[in-house]
């Protein structure tokens, strides 16, 4: 693994939603989910509660600034049920307004009730009425249309992107590229033993945070990035070779569709996931714009032979304070590994701390 690897994964590790939040958000969201099941309203009606979006698909992405990480999940009810998706809104909408812990914190939004928790996260919870037992579509509300129904598929959707993401991960094992463990992992680990697809999504929603707000430019939404992704056609062997075929895939779309702005779809459902771009041309220009700096900054990322001019341009693709973070951390290990007699070198020249390859002599302040 190059340094450069290390750094992109010691990245995605601090993007994870940190597991005392994680935590605190399954315990809020125990809360929540106890009172709406609690309410008269749904003594007879069998619900379902689920996470989806990033926090489902393990690609949350630490926010910039002081913003909140943002936790989606969906309230179902069965098709059976005579409740429409707009009832059963307003219904959530009254309880958690109501009860006593959430009344101030509830918020409405076009197709979710938000529950706002200062300083963390915020729950979005969307009500959703299943229409398809076989495929899990659903109907959701949504107040800025006039029928007020949109189709949706979380669990369809999660399930086809954690299909793509596991491409190729066989192969990754027969080639040793990712080592099976039975021992206990560390958050650090479990990032490493995340898929590449996984962790690519987890840069380029980084890498879209902080070149749009750099340039006041208005981000695409996460599961278009997520969308096209699925669709890339890559071997799936490393972030950077992911984010590269990633923008090759995307550069084409932009040149196929001569400057108009092309449809992404959602692959499990009938929904077209760039709406904003027909709407509002500026929308995709501002798209176009961070995929042709994204492609420039991966592609010289991928010819660097140096640690400093990688460190310094990974700096600025993923923001400078969690480069440095990582940097630390890094230098940390290689220095533990020296002192331990753990240090080597392999055959392609890569320091590595796993005692293969020519082991490294301690520093000492006496020339031993």
């Amino acid at each position: 693994m190059t340094y450069i690897d290390k750094l992109l994964i010691g990245i995605c590790g601090k993007l994870q939603l940190p597991t005392e939040l994680y935590n605190q958000a399954d315990d809020r969201y125990q809360t929540i989910s106890n009172r709406i099941e609690n309410d008269a309203v749904f003594t007879d009606t069998e619900l379902k509660m689920y996470a989806h979006g990033s926090f489902r698909l393990k690609t949350t992405v630490r926010p910039l600034k002081e913003n909140e990480y943002d936790l989606d999940f969906v309230v179902q009810i069965p098709e059976s049920d005579d409740m429409t998706p707009q009832q059963l809104y307003d219904h959530i909408f009254r309880i958690l307004s109501s009860d006593g812990i959430h009344n101030d914190m509830v918020e409405k939004k076009s197709r979710c009730i938000r529950v706002n928790y200062k300083n963390d996260f915020h729950l979005d919870i969307m009500p959703g009425k299943l229409i398809n037992a076989e495929t899990n579509e659903i109907i959701v509300p949504d107040r800025e249309l006039k029928g007020w129904y949109h189709h949706s598929n979380p669990i369809g959707y999660a399930e086809w992107f954690e299909n793509q993401a596991k491409i190729r991960i066989n192969e990754m094992y027969q080639r040793g590229m990712i080592i099976a463990s039975a021992e206990p992992l560390s958050e650090q680990e479990m990032v490493a033993h995340l898929e590449p697809l996984r962790r690519a999504t987890q840069l380029i929603k980084r890498y879209r945070d902080v070149y749009c707000d750099k340039n006041n430019k208005e981000p695409v939404r996460s599961i278009v990035l997520c969308t096209l992704l699925g669709q890339t056609n890559s071997e799936y062997l490393g972030e950077i070779n992911i984010i590269n075929d990633f923008c090759k895939h995307v550069n084409m779309k932009m040149a196929d569709s001569d400057g108009e702005p092309f449809e992404v779809r959602n692959p499990v459902v009938d929904e077209v996931l760039t709406e904003k771009w027909s709407e509002n041309q500026q929308n995709y220009e501002d798209f176009i714009d961070m995929m042709r700096s994204l492609t420039k900054d991966i592609q010289r990322l991928a010819t660097l032979s140096t640690n400093t001019e990688a460190a310094e341009l990974i700096k600025k693709m993923f923001g400078e304070e969690i480069t440095v973070s990582v940097i630390k951390e890094q230098a940390e290990i290689v220095r533990l590994a020296r002192e331990n007699g753990t240090l080597g070198i392999n055959a392609n020249g890569v320091l590595n701390t796993l005692s293969e390859g020519i082991l490294l002599r301690k520093n000492t302040f006496y020339g031993e």
